[in-house]
């Protein structure tokens, strides 16, 4: 089958799927403009992806103040190219389903039946014991001090092949061969195995299965029916979840169940559906604006002797793009990655989805920063123009060796941060001024330290406006 012909998309995000085959006007009060050759120069970034960089299929959807602008598929949805990819694909979001884990933790919140002080092990007495008794809100801002066990996508376990509810779950791979390595509050680390037992909290709190709750309280009620929860789309509109060889192979990946996931990311879509997710999220339609305030705030963490800002709410990465703030999620997997940001300032939504991993593919953050910063005509200001000296004291600071998952160690030459894993230099970074360093070959990496104390406590990294790691002082 030959790929569909382009077409650019106004869609209400409320109403019908209309189109029209000539670039809209900005809606009414929009801070931004949108015409044909931006519209031309997001067809131009998805054709590139699929023809040059080793996607086989994605989608990418763009919304105004409201309004679909852009939604388009690329390239094709199955392995054989069998099936062309299109703005109603349907995709594995992966981690992008945090989302709606945390808005129905805030929904039960804002009804009564929880609370964000309440302590997991008290709502589950079956969790293991090495599991933290973290609070709800811990377990939402990944603070919980848990770091998740692996999970090898390319070789599951049997039990992940097969439809799992409930305290099942607490199987998890990830959950039973993870640890509490930092007290709970001490710092910030990703755990999905958290994000799992805050959808098990939803299950406790509302007597219902988790996708039964998320399907009949936050989809349905806004007119999104077919966003499937703990399980797959059917028929040629479910995208395969391809990977990549490095010869250039490309094969599905092994079936795991999506009932295996559950809250830390179990839900299928389309760009256009998730469009209409961020619109009915940042109106207010699915938790209160004083909700989704608290769902974007920064998380505290508490040092040895001090506190610090660690930009990630409730399943919510808060990052930037020059001036400009955005809040959303990324999802990665073997077989897909998948974006969906926010910028409330500008009006601005952009969905990503791709259903390809592995080799030299780009991940969807990738493709959908370079959509923002064509959108918000910001251009990245040259690291060598914001070099700034880094003084004796301030060496001293941030020296020293750092951890989450695995160590790395901080050291200093003249005015550049040296990063090393062992005896491996991994980069090295120009000081841009207050502890904050940038990468010469790569000005979308930026990392920066936070006090505790008269050394740094915290060693964060940003890649592409995107913030993603957190590295805690060990010694």
């Amino acid at each position: 089958m030959q790929q569909p012909s382009r077409t650019l998309c106004v869609l209400a995000l409320v109403g019908l799927p209309a189109c029209t085959s000539t670039a809209p006007s900005p809606p009414l009060g929009s801070k931004l403009a949108w015409d044909t050759a931006l519209a031309d120069l997001v067809h131009a970034i998805g054709e590139r992806a699929v023809r040059e960089e080793g996607i086989v299929g994605l989608s990418i959807g763009v919304a105004i103040e409201g309004q679909i602008v852009f939604a388009e598929g690329f390239g094709h949805a199955n392995a054989s190219r069998s099936v062309p990819a299109t703005r109603d694909t349907m995709y594995d979001i992966a981690s992008v389903g945090k989302h709606f884990t945390a808005a129905a933790i805030l929904r039960l919140v804002e009804d009564g039946r929880l609370a964000l002080d309440d302590r997991a092990r008290d709502l589950i007495g079956e969790l293991p014991d090495h599991f933290p008794n973290a609070t709800v809100e811990q377990l939402l801002r990944h603070t919980s001090g848990f770091v998740s066990g692996d999970l090898d996508e390319g070789d599951p376990p049997p039990e992940y092949r097969r439809k799992r509810y409930g305290l099942e779950l607490l199987t998890d791979l990830e959950l039973q061969s993870g640890e509490a390595r930092y007290e709970p509050g001490e710092t910030w680390v990703y755990s999905n195995a958290g994000y799992l037992v805050a959808g098990l909290i939803v299950e406790v709190a509302s007597g219902r299965r988790y996708d039964d709750f998320v399907r009949e309280e936050l989809l349905r009620p806004n007119g999104l029916d077919e966003m499937t929860v703990c399980e797959y789309g059917q028929g040629e509109r479910m995208s395969e979840r391809l990977r990549r060889s490095d010869a250039g192979e490309v094969e599905p990946v092994p079936f795991i169940d999506l009932t295996a996931y559950s809250g830390q990311g179990s839900i299928c879509s389309s760009v256009v559906d998730l469009l209409r997710w961020s619109h009915a999220l940042n109106s207010g339609q699915v938790v209160s604006p004083a909700s989704l305030a608290r769902m974007r705030s920064p998380s505290i963490v508490t040092g040895t002797h001090q506190s610090a800002e660690i930009p990630y709410g409730y399943g919510q990465r808060l990052g930037h793009v020059g001036p400009h703030a955005k809040a959303g999620h990324t999802g990665t997997f073997d077989g897909g990655s998948a974006v969906l940001e926010t910028y409330p300032g500008a009006g601005l939504e952009i969905a990503v989805l791709a259903n390809t991993r592995g080799g030299d593919t780009p991940h969807a953050r990738h493709l959908e920063l370079e959509i923002a910063k064509a959108v918000l005509a910001f251009v990245e200001t040259p690291v060598a123009s914001q070099k700034k000296p880094l003084s004796h004291e301030q060496r001293r600071q941030i020296e020293g060796t750092y951890a989450a998952e695995w160590p790395l160690i901080a050291s200093t030459e003249g005015d550049t941060l040296l990063v090393h894993r062992g005896e491996e230099l991994v980069e090295s970074l120009t000081h841009i001024g207050d502890l904050r360093f940038r990468r010469d070959d790569r000005p979308d990496v930026l990392e920066w330290f936070l006090p505790d104390g008269d050394r740094a406590g915290w060693w964060l990294y940003d890649e592409r406006g995107t913030y993603l790691e957190v590295l805690r002082r060990v010694e």
